[in-house]
């Protein structure tokens, strides 16, 4: 019945019990497996979003799409033209005010330049005054208006608030000053000048042929 026993069965020297896994290290096998899938699973979205987004990444190294992000990104903050007039709004406002100022400065001058030729143009037409004419104002019965010496070659002379008329007088030694605030009202004063010595006749106040026989001894 001995040899029975050694011949194979439960009792036998060559009979190995059946291997049964650990439960508990069976079920932590299971979760790191569960966990490297999730993983696994994580990277592989990762890496099908990074190539939606980037198409060819795989074929470029890291530092070229470390690159090409930064170039992204720096795209995205480029400011605008827009952006760039709203930070300088005062000095554009300033250039522009510049740019008016000039231009109303430069059409002012141009303005007075064509009325001076305009004015001596029309002042060569014109005669010189004469002395027998001064005469005859100062006999004139109406006080001296603007209207009398309209018609004679002359400079002119404007202030805020006053206008003045040069009459040069024929030979050179006199000149006839009329002023006023306007042409259009009675003048304030008329003198006529000897250019030489300085002095001054009042038309209507001196008597002229007494002004003009002592000057013409100086002369």
């Amino acid at each position: 019945m001995s040899e029975d026993r050694n011949d194979g069965g439960l009792f036998s020297d060559d009979y190995e019990a059946p291997k049964r896994e650990n439960p508990y290290l069976k079920k932590n096998r299971l979760k790191v497996k569960a966990e490297q899938e999730q993983k696994e699973r994580e990277e592989r979205d990762s890496r099908e979003n990074e190539e939606r987004a980037f198409p060819g990444r795989e074929d470029k190294p890291a530092s070229a799409w470390k690159e090409a992000s930064a170039d992204r990104t720096e795209y995205t903050r480029k400011r605008t033209f827009s952006d760039w007039m709203f930070e300088h709004v005062k000095l554009i406002a300033a250039i522009l005010t510049i740019i008016v100022v000039l231009t109303l400065v430069l059409v002012t001058d141009v303005v007075e330049i064509v009325g001076d030729l305009i004015t001596q143009s029309q002042q060569a037409d014109k005669e010189e005054l004469s002395l027998t004419y001064v005469k005859g104002l100062t006999e004139k019965s109406s006080p001296v208006t603007w209207s009398d010496l309209d018609n004679f070659r002359r400079d002119e002379s404007k202030a805020q608030d006053s206008v003045t008329w040069m009459l040069p007088v024929k030979g050179g030694q006199y000149e006839l000053w009329i002023s006023g605030v306007s042409v259009n009202k009675k003048p304030s004063y008329i003198y006529l000048f000897d250019m030489k010595t300085g002095d001054k006749m009042i038309l209507g106040e001196d008597d002229f042929d007494t002004f003009i026989r002592e000057h013409s001894k100086k002369s």
